[in-house]
């Protein structure tokens, strides 16, 4: 009887150390794919293989656009707000400094000709990114000839400049663009 239970035990005692193996060799397994994944990501972060020349500008090609009706123009990541304003928009904007919260745009990003009360390089077109600057999100057509920050409160002039609300936050950012000579073509440089 005594030699039937140390068979059991020695049974017993030899799958546990089966099991052990098994999960270290598992453990091991595991530790080397967790390093190959860290080993990729390390190396995809790092290396850029593609060639300089890709997305250094974005051409956006554009129809008939209407007036005082935002555009928004995707390429890839890249969404850029576009309006084609009226005289009487482009007025009211060159004569409304109240509720805004910099109307002279001294703390805005924008390049140097758009350092102008409609902040543009043609005062008819209107350009800046389709992103708000409180929390980031989108922006979509609000009323009255202003924009509005999808995700939160912030709103906007068709000259992008912050209309005063509950939060601080900041104009639209411009980026440096070009049309060419017919305004049939909008390029970006991001």
């Amino acid at each position: 009887m005594v030699n039937r239970f140390a068979s059991i035990d020695w049974w017993n005692n030899l799958l546990a150390v089966n099991n052990r193996l098994v999960l270290l060799r598992i453990t091991k397994y595991l530790m080397g794919l967790l390093a190959l994944a860290i080993l990729f990501v390390l190396v995809d972060f790092s290396v850029d293989v593609r060639p300089a020349a890709i997305h250094s500008s974005y051409r956006f090609t554009l129809s008939q656009i209407s007036l005082d009706q935002p555009v928004w123009l995707i390429d890839d990541n890249l969404t850029v707000l576009l309006i084609h304003r009226s005289k009487q928009v482009i007025e009211d904007i060159k004569n409304s400094n109240k509720d805004l919260q910099d109307a002279n745009s001294s703390s805005s990003r924008q390049p140097d000709y758009a350092r102008n009360t409609l902040r543009s390089r043609d005062e008819r077109y209107f350009v800046a990114y389709g992103l708000g600057t409180d929390l980031g999100c989108p922006l979509v057509g609000d009323i009255e000839h202003t924009l509005r920050e999808s995700c939160s409160t912030a709103r906007y002039d068709y000259a992008g400049r912050a209309i005063t609300g509950n939060s601080r936050f900041l104009n639209l950012r411009i980026p440096d663009y070009t049309f060419d000579q017919y305004f049939n073509v909008l390029t970006v440089n991001p």
